[in-house]
């Protein structure tokens, strides 16, 4: 019996953890947009890239990271939270602001 107990326990683990819900596609937007805030600031050579854990400073790639992040925001802004806005618009605000230093 022990040995079919262990047999079961196996297989729940390799059943993958479905959702309740399907995630949407605006969740996958505020994800893009946060990945794109990443590239910038690594593409500004201010923090290390994640894939190499090297600098490389390119401003034009953190140019199209920020300004496809701007696009990207102002197309779906009606459907994102009050409160994901406003995280938004900060971190949109402060690579602005970083670049235009740069």
């Amino acid at each position: 019996m022990a040995e079919e107990d262990k047999k079961e326990e196996e297989k729940k683990e390799e059943t993958p953890q479905l959702l309740e819900e399907p995630i949407k596609v605006i969740d996958y937007i505020y994800l893009s947009i946060l990945s794109f805030e990443g590239k910038a600031w690594a593409y500004m050579d201010l923090i290390a890239h994640p894939e190499t854990q090297k600098h490389k400073k390119d401003l034009a790639e953190a140019k199209l990271a920020i300004d496809t992040m701007d696009t990207l925001f102002k197309y779906c802004e009606e459907h994102f939270s009050a409160e994901q806005k406003k995280d938004i618009q900060n971190r949109l605000t402060n690579l602005k602001l970083n670049f235009a230093k740069r």
